[in-house]
């Protein structure tokens, strides 16, 4: 289990504890949001001349009012020299209320937007396959040439025109040509 899935998972039992899964989910979600909207933030978490009780003086700050388990979570992270990986903690906290809620997190990344019939497609043949209530995030990434790269938790299906090129560069570089053919 990965260090984010480990905090993920505490975090999620001690809402779950706490009968506060939906606050503690929105708060850490609030947190994320301060930190990617303020470069000042971002600025104080990341600067290692800057101590580690000034860094929890400053998160304190931001967290009141939050559910505790936020406070908390956030302090040890700290203590630990572990904030870079709170982006990773939140998204797999959030795959982690999901499953618990029987839905499965999809991300599909394609060159352009996906129509809509092609979306409702991609979710029914999903939820078929799985039974899962599907939430569908989407995101543009033109250097996929085509095609389509579909990511469930940690599996990833890479129909991309770009991942078949590299396929084919791969294949055209390991292979041996007979000089019998060639003569």
């Amino acid at each position: 289990m990965s260090v984010a899935a480990t905090y993920a998972e505490a975090v999620f039992e001690a809402a779950t504890d706490l009968k506060a899964v939906d606050d503690v989910g929105r708060d850490l979600r609030a947190f994320a949001d301060a930190v990617a909207g303020s470069e000042d933030l971002r600025a104080v978490l990341d600067d290692p001349n800057i101590d580690t009780p000034a860094k929890k003086a400053v998160v304190a700050r931001l967290t009141e009012g939050s559910a505790p388990v936020v406070g908390n979570v956030l302090q040890v992270l700290l203590d630990r020299g572990r904030m870079a990986d709170f982006p990773d903690i939140l998204d797999a906290f959030e795959s982690r209320v999901a499953a618990a809620e029987g839905r499965l997190e999809v991300r599909a990344i394609t060159a352009v937007p996906l129509p809509d019939d092609l979306r409702a497609r991609i979710v029914a043949q999903i939820k078929e396959k799985t039974g899962a209530d599907i939430d569908l995030t989407e995101s543009v990434d033109p250097d996929i040439v085509g095609g389509l790269v579909l990511q469930v938790g940690e599996s990833v299906v890479d129909a991309s025109v770009r991942h078949r090129i590299e396929e084919l560069r791969e294949t055209l570089r390991s292979s041996r040509i007979d000089s019998a053919v060639t003569s």
